[in-house]
């Protein structure tokens, strides 16, 4: 069995960060590429600068000498932070999102009245999950179902609204 030498796997791995650089929308050339290896002590590794330049905007590169399946980012505090902000704020609008959906699916009479009712019932889901040491786990369709059940006014009932042959019919009180 041939051994990979090592140029060929630190430019293998170049090549995966370039992709991942292209990946986060950071340009080819001018990007901080480090080397990471091991010395004696197995506490402390050593970082050989390969290319580009120390920037606090930009990321930087690491790839692990030793270990070709490893590549690292390095960013600052900031960075980090605002990345975490955007997460949780796409977690937020995307939940809100699934919300809406299975809010929308069972045709509300006021969609606002079932969004309180529908995050209060949320609310106590991941307090009784928490008390628990659970995981949250929530299914949203369930939740409005079920909130449909107990406050059916809040639902058009659209069988209340078509006759036998599914035509719709006016409410005696408009007729």
């Amino acid at each position: 069995m041939q051994e990979k030498r090592p140029e060929a796997e630190a430019n293998r791995l170049i090549e995966k960060i370039d992709n991942l650089s292209r990946k986060m929308g950071f340009e080819d050339h001018g990007k901080t590429v480090f080397e990471m290896s091991s010395t004696d002590d197995p506490e402390i590794k050593e970082l050989i600068h390969k290319s580009g330049e120390w920037s606090e905007n930009k990321p930087m590169f690491i790839y692990d000498k030793e270990n070709p399946d490893q590549a690292y980012v390095f960013i600052s505090a900031e960075s980090f932070a605002n990345l975490l902000n955007t997460l949780q704020a796409t977690n937020q609008e995307n939940f809100d999102l699934k919300l809406e959906k299975a809010i929308w699916k069972q045709t509300p009479v006021d969609f606002h009245d079932v969004w309180v009712v529908a995050l209060d019932r949320i609310q106590k889901i991941i307090q009784k999950q928490k008390e628990k040491g659970e995981p949250h786990t929530i299914n949203l369709d369930q939740i409005i179902s079920d909130i449909r059940k107990e406050h059916p006014a809040l639902f058009i009932n659209l069988s209340e609204l078509l006759n036998d042959a599914g035509q719709y019919v006016l409410p005696a009180s408009q007729a």
